[in-house]
């Protein structure tokens, strides 16, 4: 058997407070479900706009790749056909320039004389690379010494002071004369002319 003792209208306030008591937790609930379910739609729409923005950089980033790989195969490509364009314009160049010496050998070289061997030699000095050509002759049917070595330094003259073949040569430096004996005697003699470098 339970005695209440406090008034009606005590009741029926208390009642009334435990009901707004019950609604504000209610609302509380609510509003937090609320706040979390806003916050949660946010972060996905969040996580989903990052995803699209990840899967469009892989993209872009499989298509760099790929012009990438493109671009090396082209610019290598690209070099080995520079330097065999450079490989064919050196040798035409060349081939061009050395028939005009060899012409102009001919053609300055005296009756007694004749060329033994031409060759291209390479010397680098202080970092610098030298290209010379070397050139070995002899000289020969002549009554004496004197009249050999005046052929020598008359021939060397003679390319000296011609602009047709000496215009691509720095100097010209004789470096050995030799007395040789067969059926006649004979001198031979060295000499080497630096090239130009290129500018």
């Amino acid at each position: 058997m339970q005695i209440n003792l406090l008034p009606e209208q005590l009741n029926i306030r208390k009642s009334k407070e435990l009901k707004q008591d019950l609604k504000a937790l209610v609302l509380r609930f609510v509003y937090i479900w609320l706040i979390l379910g806003i916050l949660w739609i946010f972060l996905s729409l969040r996580i989903g706009y990052f995803k699209k923005k990840l899967y469009s950089i892989n993209v872009e980033l499989k298509t760099t790749e790929s012009l990438m790989k493109e671009a090396d195969i082209l610019i290598k490509r690209k070099t080995e056909l520079n330097e065999f364009l450079a490989f064919l314009k050196g040798h035409f160049k060349k081939g061009v320039f050395w028939s005009e010496k060899l012409n102009d050998l001919s053609r300055l070289i005296p009756a007694e004389a004749w060329l033994n061997e031409i060759s291209l030699k390479k010397e680098t000095k202080e970092g610098q690379e030298n290209t010379f050509l070397d050139i070995f002759a002899s000289v020969g049917y002549l009554k004496s010494d004197e009249e050999m070595l005046d052929k020598i330094n008359n021939f060397i003259e003679q390319l000296k002071k011609d602009s047709s073949f000496f215009k691509d040569f720095d100097n010209l430096s004789l470096s050995e004369i030799t007395k040789g004996q067969g059926k006649e005697k004979f001198m031979n003699f060295r000499f080497s002319l630096s090239l130009k470098q290129e500018q």
